[in-house]
């Protein structure tokens, strides 16, 4: 079965394990594994995907890193993170000069991985080990590190393939920037169901015409696409002409309800990078009154609290401040 499609390039579940187990074996010899960072600064493609699942098969964890960062952003979190691998590309090096890390070049250094055995590595990693590690912008102050352990990946995936019901049929979309905790969400669950994960190019991306020409071409099931972005989807003519069970969204606040009847469930969702991408879920129905749709109930093992000033719980209807609880945290 295929597991992801990149522009002409696709990779069957076979060579998709294969790949990420020689580079897991590599990365083991290089000291990775639990609690140990892998820095991955790599634009949406396939390798990036096996840089990211090779390391969780090490026992490491992930640091995903956008290449389009300022050079001195990305030096910051790699030495922040302390990073002792890198794993990059030919597109991506001249952006990492000042890296100190030891970097590995997932298209020069193909025939060093390709020594490497194919078979599934032993894995040391426990449930509360770092799965990956994800920064904030940094817009109040210094970016910081976010730290999430396996349990809280794991519980998202699991509520995300229950609710959703994802199989092997389904065509998902990766279009998130790595460095934004909602990759992880466009990967993770498909992967672990057997379906395949789809990547469009930048351009794609640019023109909401283009990305529901691409949907439908593509026949794509489930997509997550940031609130802006889905707004501007669904004021468009052809979404109505899309193979879509299911579209998520979140990011922003989704400023009011669809006005029209859609042939898929519109899916509005909350949550910091803190609490694992997702914390609270709601479908969204159509609405003529343009209220904004709330932002819905906890996901499975999340604790949602409305609480005062002096964190005391405060009674319906009373403005307060959301605190978060829960594995995911």
């Amino acid at each position: 079965a295929v597991a992801a499609v990149f522009e002409d390039h696709q990779l069957t579940y076979r060579e998709l394990n294969g790949k990420a187990n020689q580079l897991a074996h590599y990365l083991l010899t290089m000291g990775i594994g639990p609690e140990k960072l892998v820095g991955i600064c790599m634009e949406r493609s396939l390798e990036m995907i096996v840089g990211m699942l090779g390391t969780l098969k090490a026992g490491g964890a992930f640091v995903p890193l956008d290449p389009k960062y300022p050079a001195e952003r990305l030096t910051f979190m790699l030495e922040d993170a302390q990073a002792s691998v890198l794993l990059t590309d030919k597109r991506s090096m001249d952006r990492l000069s000042q890296v100190g890390s030891q970097i590995i070049c997932m298209d020069d250094d193909g025939q060093l991985l390709a020594h490497h055995s194919q078979e599934n590595p032993a894995s040391a990693a426990r449930p509360e080990n770092l799965a990956y590690v994800i920064y904030t912008s940094g817009s109040s102050g210094l970016p910081k590190g976010v730290e999430i352990e396996h349990t809280g990946l794991v519980n998202l995936i699991t509520w995300h393939q229950s609710v959703f019901q994802v199989t092997g049929e389904d065509r998902a979309t990766q279009l998130a920037s790595p460095a934004f905790d909602a990759s992880v969400w466009e990967i993770w669950p498909y992967l672990a169901a057997g379906a395949t994960v789809l990547i469009p190019d930048e351009s794609t991306l640019l023109s909401p015409v283009q990305l529901i020409e691409w949907l439908i071409a593509k026949d794509i099931t489930i997509t997550f696409l940031p609130t802006p972005l889905a707004e501007s989807i669904l004021a468009e003519e052809g979404v109505v002409d899309l193979a879509l069970r299911i579209l998520l969204t979140g990011g922003d606040r989704l400023r009011e309800a669809p006005r029209k009847e859609l042939p898929f469930l519109l899916v509005n969702n909350y949550g910091p990078t803190e609490n694992t991408v997702v914390s609270t879920w709601t479908p969204v129905t159509e609405s003529g009154h343009g209220s904004p749709p709330p932002i819905g109930r906890p996901i499975f093992n999340t604790q949602l609290y409305v609480l005062d000033p002096r964190g005391e719980p405060v009674p319906v209807g009373v403005p307060g401040e959301l605190y978060v609880g829960g594995v995911g945290l």
